[in-house]
């Protein structure tokens, strides 16, 4: 009996009778796409649920004590991922931290060995995509405060200058601004520029409307008390502008060059040879003289590398201005041999020397701006 019972016991009992119930294995983590399951997903994370199974989150640990054969297992070693374990993809995703954390490192030693030299001068050369202008630092406020940037045609705050760039469709002045390849905001976080703060009521952030021509002669590049264009950002002193300006004078001023290019606009700009040009007489084209004398005393020195070294001041315009004023001139052709004389003459007596190159270099914007004014045409 005792044998008896001991087989009996080792037998399945009644609740046995039909064939064990197997256990379902453990389903592989399954991740939804769905939208529901990205919002669902940061909540759960949140608690360190990161393992979905069976519509049931888990944590790791949580996760391994679901499978009972493992009597000690841990998460790291125990849960594997396309055969590797957590405890590898850990160790990849700090190699990975690290490595963009020693780049992000290496990019900014990167940005404070920049050459900070070239932003040092007053005025810097700044673009927007297709767009080109001068961003004057003493001019700039912030954003929307300040027409700091100068294109051919007017000033612009910088947000202004961003929305002439018509394929931004979403620009911002920090970004998209780029200032010998570096966006504005790198200049500010540099203290290159300074935002004023909002409450700051200095002439810049309150009197936008007078600040829309130069603060300096178009002419002597000098301060002063000044005409204004009411048509361009172009400022004259009454005596550097051809004819003189009289500043007195009531209602709207336009100076000789926008008065020559709406005279331009408006007229038959057919071309002329240059002979043509020579021959016609000064009196129907004294505003095409006066033009092309302010630029020749305007001249542009950038072009023209340590001009004002050689020339502290050009007498010989001097001359040129006063027979153009009294008459002197009966065509276009002895106005222009005057300027000829003056070149010849600096060729010939300066042939080797930098003065020399200096003229040659003059001679070249001169008869630039003789064609482009006069409409001459190039065979």
């Amino acid at each position: 009996k005792d044998n008896k019972s001991s087989e009996n016991s080792d037998d399945p009992g009644p609740s046995s009778a039909s064939t064990p119930k197997r256990r379902k294995p453990a389903k592989n983590p399954s991740f939804c796409e769905s939208l529901n399951y990205s919002s669902s997903l940061q909540d759960y994370r949140s608690r360190g649920k990161c393992i979905r199974t069976e519509d049931r989150w888990f944590t790791p640990e949580e996760f391994v004590k679901q499978e009972r054969i493992l009597t000690d297992g841990h998460w790291k070693k125990d849960i594997l991922c396309h055969g590797k374990t957590l405890n590898f993809l850990l160790k990849v995703a700090n190699g990975r931290e690290q490595i963009k954390r020693r780049a992000e490192e290496e990019e900014e030693e990167e940005e404070d060995m920049a050459d900070l030299s070239v932003f040092q001068a007053s005025s810097l050369p700044v673009t927007c995509v297709s767009l080109t202008g001068t961003l004057y630092k003493y001019r700039f406020a912030s954003g929307s405060r300040g027409k700091c940037i100068r294109t051919e045609d007017r000033w612009f705050t910088p947000e202004e200058f961003v929305k002439q760039e018509r394929i931004l469709t979403d620009g911002h002045w920090k970004k998209d601004i780029l200032c010998n390849g570096k966006t504005l905001n790198f200049l500010l976080q540099k203290e290159i520029l300074h935002v004023h703060s909002v409450l700051c009521e200095c002439v810049k952030c309150s009197i936008q409307e007078e600040i829309n021509n130069d603060d300096e002669c178009y002419v002597c590049y000098s301060e002063g008390d000044l005409v204004c264009c009411d048509e361009c950002p172009r400022a004259f002193h009454s005596h550097c502008h051809l004819p003189t300006a009289d500043g007195d004078s009531p209602g709207e001023w336009i100076c000789t060059l926008c008065v020559l290019r709406n005279s331009q606009q408006w007229h038959d700009s057919s071309n002329m040879s240059e002979q043509e040009a020579f021959n016609v007489p000064v009196s129907q084209y004294r505003l095409h003289c006066h033009s092309l004398l302010l630029c020749v005393y305007r001249k542009d020195i950038k072009k023209v590398p340590r001009y004002s070294e050689f020339i502290t001041r050009p007498m010989w315009l001097d001359r040129i201005k006063q027979k153009l004023d009294s008459g002197a001139y009966q065509t276009v052709g002895a106005f222009i041999s005057d300027f000829q004389l003056i070149f010849s003459n600096c060729s010939k007596f300066n042939r080797d020397n930098e003065f020399g190159r200096i003229g040659t270099r003059l001679k070249q914007i001169f008869d630039e701006e003789f064609q482009r004014i006069f409409s001459i045409s190039i065979k």
